[in-house]
This record gives structure tokens, C-alpha cells and sequence, in this order.
């Protein structure tokens, strides 16, 4: 395939790996956001790759092999100074054993089985059911500015810009085609009422003793990293970005109960993110828009990190087949 231009619109997580993607294949890019690093939500996020169950982009076939996708190559990053690691820990419910399973993992990390019994008793709440499991974190405060660096150092320009309207592209560069990553910001950008506001809250706490990362039900989790991520809340259409003192509180309550220890570490702060669920799965997508070949790829919900790079995988050769003489 001949050279190729390419705008991305999304400085989060999903932007920055289909810039880097595209890269691969050749493609001149120019990065364009309004938000980078700490300004977005990709920045909360504990960044543990462990994709829901129900997470969805086309077919569960194809969600399969771009979960695959991400594995594999947030793996080959680890001897990099990526933000990359393996972390290992529990996931425990008394609600249902299919709570502690996750088909899309089983098989594709190092170790995935039944917690023992013993296991299962190191924590308060006589739980009924459990796995351990090895994944991955990708810690985005280092990750994203990694991202970056690469980026701009494999020709990659970034411009710190507001797209309100997909013509307005054109200001920054005549492009062959253009990359709709801008997760939430979609749902104005493409007119898409499938796009909801999905809130969440969580802590970061220096607890520099725990080692593992722990499931309860919930929506009770515990992420170590360079600081510990103590969730979490789900709202639906909610804006909020201020920390809520009533979700704050029962989230505390229900980590205390799950780790004890909680008591005595230091709270550095509360954190609220606005997570771009869409309804529909996630839209890698390409289409003609005003003339521009547009490739979106955006509405991963609270999976961002953990799908990046098999979504800009998929969105950079739906590009590859846009672009191609014989498609045109």
C-alpha cells in the first residue's frame, strides 16, 4: 500500500495506540486532542486488563480475538519502560460463581484457577467462591506519556486543538483519512444517542503493602499500583466529575469490610471519571462523511485500556481496506 496521512482526533489511550498502530502501517500522523495525560479519563484508570464479559465490539468472535490482540501486545511492552507489569490476585463473590469466571480470559493469561479454600479465608466475608488469576496493569501514568514519546519520535505531530465538527479537520492538514477517537466527545461529534455517560468514583490510597488486586461483589475492587485504586460506582447518565460523599462513603465501607487494613492508609485523594459507554458495543466503524473517510473507534466504556490495541488494530485495517484502489 502506498503512503498514507492520517488525522486522529483523541488524546486518550485509544487515540494514542491507533496513532502508534497506524505508524506501523506507514501512516504520516497527526494527533489532534484537547485533553492529554492527566486531563483524561484514561489517567484514573486502575488499568487492569480484565475485560468484562459483556464487553462487545461486533461479535463476541471478533471481541475474542481483539482482547487476544491487546494481550499480546501490551505483553510485548514489559521489558519496555511502558507502564507495563504482571499482577496477580483474587476475584471472590458470594453472589454467584459465574461472578469470579471471565471466559475471555481463561486461556490467554499465565494462570487463571479456583481460589482454595484457604485462599478465599485470608479475607473477611466467608466467601463462597473464587478465582486466582495472572493479567496484566497498564498504568497510564507512565503509559501515556511513553505513548507519546513514541509517537512523536516515529514523526508523529500532536496539536492541542477542539474538533467540534468533522469539518473543521481540514485546519490542520489534508489527511487521506481521519480517526474518530474521542470516546464521550462522539456522542456530540456523530449525532450518537447511543452514547450514555457512565460515571465512576474510586480512591487512590498509599498502601504500599498490597501486593494483589482483589474482587468482591458489587462493584468492590482493589487495584495496587504506584498507588492503590479503591472502587467503585457505576451511574448511568451522570456527568458528575466531583467526588460524591455518599458514593465515597460506601465504597470505603465496602473495601474496609473486604480488606481491614484500609483503616490505617493514607487517602491521597478521590477521583471521578466519565467512562464513554455506548449501548451498542463499542463502534469501529468506517464511513464517508462529507466527502472525509472517517474510521471510528470509540465507546469502550470502562475497558479502554484493556482494549486499545486490538480496536486501533481493527480501526487501522478497516483504513488500510478504505484506502485500498480496489475499494474505491
Amino acid at each position: 500500500m502506498r503512503s498514507w496521512s492520517a488525522c486522529v482526533i483523541g488524546g486518550g489511550v485509544v487515540g494514542l495506540t491507533t496513532a502508534l498502530l497506524a505508524q506501523e502501517r506507514g501512516a504520516k500522523v497527526t494527533l489532534v486532542a484537547d485533553k492529554f495525560r492527566k486531563q483524561t479519563t484514561s489517567d484514573g484508570a486502575a488499568g487492569i486488563f480484565r475485560p468484562a464479559t459483556s464487553f462487545n465490539v461486533i461479535s463476541p468472535e471478533i471481541t475474542k480475538e481483539l482482547i487476544t490482540f491487546s494481550y499480546r501486545y501490551y505483553e510485548k511492552l514489559l521489558e519496555e519502560d511502558a507502564g507495563v507489569k504482571f499482577i496477580s490476585g483474587y476475584h471472590l463473590s458470594n453472589e454467584s460463581p459465574s461472578n469470579t469466571r471471565n471466559f475471555l480470559l481463561e486461556g490467554l493469561v499465565p494462570e487463571y484457577r479456583e481460589a482454595t479454600a484457604e485462599e478465599m479465608a485470608q479475607f473477611p466475608g466467608g466467601w463462597k467462591w473464587g478465582s486466582f488469576y495472572t493479567t496484566l496493569l497498564i498504568e497510564n501514568r507512565f503509559h501515556l506519556p511513553w505513548a507519546e514519546k513514541k509517537f512523536v519520535a516515529q514523526g508523529g505531530k500532536i496539536i492541542r486543538s477542539t474538533i467540534n465538527d468533522f469539518s473543521e479537520v481540514k485546519n490542520f492538514g489534508d489527511f487521506d483519512l481521519v480517526f474518530n477517537c474521542t470516546g464521550y466527545g462522539a456522542k456530540k461529534l456523530c449525532n450518537d444517542l447511543s452514547m450514555v455517560a457512565l460515571s465512576g468514583q474510586i480512591y487512590k490510597v498509599e498502601a504500599p503493602w498490597c501486593d494483589k488486586f482483589l474482587y468482591g461483589d458489587e462493584d468492590t475492587y482493589l487495584i495496587p499500583g504506584y498507588l492503590l485504586t479503591v472502587g467503585g460506582s457505576r451511574h448511568f447518565e451522570s456527568y458528575r466529575t466531583k467526588p460524591c460523599p455518599h458514593d465515597g462513603a460506601a465504597i470505603w465501607s465496602r473495601a474496609r469490610a473486604l480488606m481491614p487494613q484500609l483503616q490505617t492508609s493514607q487517602i491521597r485523594r478521590q477521583w471521578v471519571g466519565v467512562r464513554p459507554y455506548r449501548s451498542g458495543g463499542v463502534r469501529v466503524q468506517a464511513e464517508v462523511i462529507n466527502g472525509m473517510k472517517v474510521v471510528h473507534n470509540y465507546g469502550h466504556g470502562g475497558y479502554g485500556v484493556t482494549a486499545a490495541p486490538g480496536t486501533a488494530f481493527y480501526a487501522v485495517k478497516l483504513a488500510e481496506d478504505f484506502l485500498s484502489p480496489n475499494k474505491l
